[in-house]
């Protein structure tokens, strides 16, 4: 008796799993520079826009926004954006800022190692964010 348990637990010993392989989702990297465009859902405008991530811990990146709006009148935007997902490749970030009498200006994005695309809101206005890295 002894020896057929014996020998069905070594029949059965290679299946059984006693360790569980845990998979780290590897997110990308967001540091550097990156160029693209804004665009106003609201009234269409649109204009280039240029970003600087650099990172601030492994949870949140400080973005440096610079861009034009109405062809010609230049601004300049600083955040904190905090990472709130990631998976394989993927990123995925949000911000809040309170912008005094313009309300506060909302952000959410996806990016991988190439693409960064953001959705934006705030009181009198929503659009997206495109950048590619350059």
């Amino acid at each position: 008796m002894r020896r057929t348990l014996s020998l069905v637990a070594l029949c059965l010993l290679p299946s059984l799993s006693f360790a569980q392989t845990v998979v780290v989702p590897v997110a990308p990297d967001l540091s550097g520079k990156w160029s693209g465009y804004w665009v106003s859902d609201k009234n269409g405008h649109t204009g280039p826009l240029h970003a600087t991530f650099t990172p601030k811990g492994a949870a949140a990146y400080q973005v440096k926004y610079r861009g034009r709006f109405a062809k010609v009148i230049p601004f300049r935007y600083t955040t904190t954006m905090d990472v709130v997902g990631r998976g394989e490749g993927l990123v995925v970030l949000s911000a809040e800022k309170p912008l005094g009498p313009f309300g506060t200006f909302r952000t959410t994005a996806t990016a991988t190692n190439s693409n960064f695309d953001a959705t934006f809101n705030s009181r009198r206005d929503s659009g997206r964010f495109v950048l590619q890295r350059k």
